[in-house]
């Protein structure tokens, strides 16, 4: 008798981790589908491990990119928008052009006095590899 119950807690057991490894499969599974990686049948399944630290350093990278968007809004707010004048035509068209969709999209032109372009090159034309 005492084997029988020992052996139904053990199915009991078995049953529980079972269950649990399928939730953690059907997590991750969830978490491959949201995160920013090749989809297509010829690229393997992502491993578990490889999909966490993948997870982490897009979280990471999202945070970085919405501190900037944080930083920049405090730029536009201080009133040190950059004149459409002062941009080369083509940019001065772009801007007005963002202007007239929103006041605050033409000061996002990146120009000498903006805060985040230091040691950028200047922004050329797209060359024809592009």
């Amino acid at each position: 008798k005492k084997s029988k119950e020992q052996k139904a807690l053990r199915l009991n057991i078995n049953a529980r981790e079972r269950r649990r490894m399928h939730d953690l499969n059907d997590a991750l599974d969830e978490l491959r589908a949201v995160i920013p990686y090749a989809h297509s049948p010829s690229v393997r399944k992502l491993s578990k491990i490889a999909t966490l630290l993948l997870a982490k350093n897009y979280i990471l990278m999202q945070a970085q990119a919405l501190e900037e968007m944080r930083r920049l809004v405090a730029y536009l707010n201080q009133g040190q928008a950059i004149s459409a004048a002062s941009l080369p035509s083509s940019a001065a068209a772009a801007a007005a052009a963002a202007a007239a969709l929103h006041p605050a999209l033409g000061a996002y032109e990146q120009a000498a006095g903006y805060p985040f372009s230091a040691g950028l090159p200047p922004a050329t034309s797209c060359p024809e590899k592009c």
